[in-house]
């Protein structure tokens, strides 16, 4: 029987493995492929990079139920959420009433010591 040779690559720091996570995960968006563990740890793969499982699973978990486009569209995930909150916040802009301006508080001005500095600014 012929043995599996050991991957012999080095793994790649977490800035390089965060990177390889990401374009993997933008790769299977594009693809319109589910965006799981194994399937990141494939195109990972076929890129010559070898990163440790955990961010493979971390990227799946983070991006579970989210939707990249929104994502990169910055809607953050949550569109109707966001329609919402645009919706309500705008009739209590409309009813807020004009700020007060500020009164100003006027302490009193205490006298300067002179302080010896050891002749630093003489």
């Amino acid at each position: 029987m012929a043995r599996a040779q050991k991957d012999t690559r080095p793994i790649a720091d977490q800035a390089t493995s965060e990177a390889a996570c990401t374009y993997a995960a933008l790769i299977l968006y594009e693809d319109n492929q589910e965006i799981v563990a194994s399937k990141l740890a494939q195109v990972i793969k076929a890129a010559n990079i070898r990163v440790e499982p955990i961010w493979t699973k971390v990227f799946e978990k983070a991006l579970k139920g989210k939707r990249v486009g929104d994502l990169l569209h910055g809607n953050a995930g949550n569109a109707p959420a966001a329609q919402t909150a645009a919706q309500t916040s705008v009739p209590a802009a409309q009813q807020a009433k004009a700020p007060e301006p500020a009164k100003e508080v006027k302490k009193a001005e205490e006298p300067e010591e002179d302080v010896d500095m050891g002749g630093l600014f003489d």
